[in-house]
């Protein structure tokens, strides 16, 4: 079990929690070792309690941005700070079940599992009888929807290693009690015909049949029979559709809302490799969006100013479209100059950076984590912020226009400054496939050391560490917002 889940528990039981782990239990190991989420069930008297705990445990409450919604069951997501495990808590106020795309009918039997607890590997579970008959119920309620009888198919072998598990030790006659008890609306008689059709792998026909049966014995949904099906059958072709062309965006996103994270740093400081790990650790549950902010896309308003610059460079062979890169003599001295691009090219590349940052905050305000690979300087002259330096009555207009445009770009939440001693830096560069001049390295690692972010949240990296001990501290801050210092506390 892993250590931070097992703490977790043994805080509930002090705590005198009720609860119990209802779902799946015959994979139950594999979620106490982070594995799969845990599907807890959690007693009405102890909400309050159950949610101070995860609050103090530093989880954080995530979102469907889906139509399949419903309010008693949540998704909570918490940080192991000494692995980085992302831990899910899927958690059940209510029995709100029926199918794996949307949860629609309500089957009222959270009494009947919370009254009759077993200790499972220290973990309160149901008694195998009571989890049995909720796992029939739920698996006929999805046999009349065609998009869930498709799943049912498809996860048959699943659903029949979990059948098997439940029916080794269970005794039929205690089911019988407990339908009689706390299930009075389905009958024993019909609840055996769907257990027998499940056993025997029993025709379509004859399972959606029961399944209509048996939803009419549960008539307490979210949503009328109708709309469940259209929501249905729109969310599953949606995921469908995404499967096909490969879309990997999540459809669900973190309260309080999204955030926007940015790298920082000089050439070879390891900040992309930081910024990637990043986005692909939120990647596993949330909805992200990765940018590289020193590579903006051309937007409609500099595609025709590109154009011609390009055509002019083709004929005249005066301005140059890339960045400089003249070598200094060796033991020279830097001329700035030499790695800055000329003043309209880089007006244009301020204009498409604020319109790719544009896109980016409309993401934040939906919900997503934005995390970006570098990122303007926005107060004042400095790494992939304004470069131009008046002079002249054109740079003097231009140098206007351009700090205009990034004074208008938003300050991040938080900022990872990530920096590492000159040496290493250059080591780093030279075992690149195509490394940087180093006189131009040593530029923007000056610039980078300057970097500043006005109201923003900046922590300090330094990759000399190992990039695993270095990415754990990078994904707990931004998971929590604090310093990694505070990790270890």
């Amino acid at each position: 079990m892993n250590k931070f889940i097992e703490q977790i528990f043994r805080d509930m039981a002090e705590r005198n929690i009720e609860y119990c782990h209802w779902k799946s239990n015959n994979n139950l190991a594999d979620a106490l070792d982070g594995i799969d989420d845990l599907d807890i069930l959690v007693g009405p008297e102890s909400i309050s309690l159950f949610s101070e705990l995860l609050a103090s445990k530093g989880f954080r409450l995530a979102t469907d941005t889906s139509n399949t919604n419903n309010p008693f069951v949540f998704h909570f997501y918490g940080m192991d700070p000494d692995t980085g495990l992302l831990v899910h808590f899927h958690v059940y106020y209510r029995f709100v079940t029926g199918g794996s795309i949307l949860k629609n009918h309500w089957i009222p039997v959270e009494r009947m599992f919370l009254s009759g607890i077993h200790q499972s590997m220290e973990i309160p579970t149901p008694a195998k009888e009571a989890d049995l008959i909720l796992f029939v119920i739920r698996k006929f309620i999805e046999q009349p929807s065609i998009v869930e009888h498709f799943l049912f198919r498809r996860d048959y072998k699943n659903i029949k290693r979990e059948l098997n598990w439940l029916l080794d030790g269970c005794n039929r006659k205690k089911i019988h009690d407990l339908l009689t008890a706390w299930v009075p609306s389905l009958s024993v008689g019909l609840f055996d015909d769907c257990l027998d059709a499940l056993e025997s792998d029993a025709g379509m026909i004859r399972r959606i049949k029961l399944g209509c049966r048996v939803r009419r014995c549960f008539t307490l949904t979210v949503r009328a029979p109708i709309r469940a099906s259209v929501v249905r059958s729109i969310e599953f072709f949606r995921a469908y559709i995404k499967g096909k062309l490969k879309i990997s965006r999540k459809d669900r996103i973190l309260f309080p809302g999204g955030r926007l994270v940015a790298f920082v740093g000089s050439e070879a400081s390891g900040k992309s490799t930081l910024s990637a790990e990043t986005a692909q650790w939120f990647n596993k549950f949330c909805d992200i969006h990765h940018v590289h902010l020193g590579k903006p896309p051309k937007t409609i308003y500099t595609r025709g100013p590109y154009f011609a610059i390009k055509c002019y460079s083709i004929c005249k062979k005066i301005v140059n479209l890339g960045r400089k890169r003249k070598e200094s003599a060796e033991g020279g001295s830097i001329n700035p100059q030499d790695y800055e691009p000329h003043p309209v090219v880089a007006v244009l590349d301020a204009i498409d950076r604020y319109q790719l940052l544009l896109k980016c905050v409309r993401k934040m305000m939906k919900g997503t984590i934005v995390i970006t690979d570098r990122y303007p300087a926005i107060d004042k002259l400095g790494l992939d912020g304004a470069r131009i330096i008046a002079g002249g009555r054109l740079r003097t207009i231009l140098a206007k226009i351009e700090r205009r445009v990034y004074a208008r770009m938003p300050v991040p939440d938080l900022v990872f400054k990530v920096m590492a001693p000159l040496d290493l830096t250059l080591k780093r560069n030279s075992e690149r496939i195509a490394p940087e001049p180093e006189n131009f390295v040593r530029f923007r690692y000056e610039q980078a050391k300057e970097i500043s972010f006005n109201g923003a949240h900046v922590i300090n990296v330094d990759t000399t560490e190992s990039l695993e001990e270095t990415a754990l501290n990078v994904k707990w801050s931004a998971w929590t917002g604090k310093h990694f210092r505070e990790r270890c506390q």
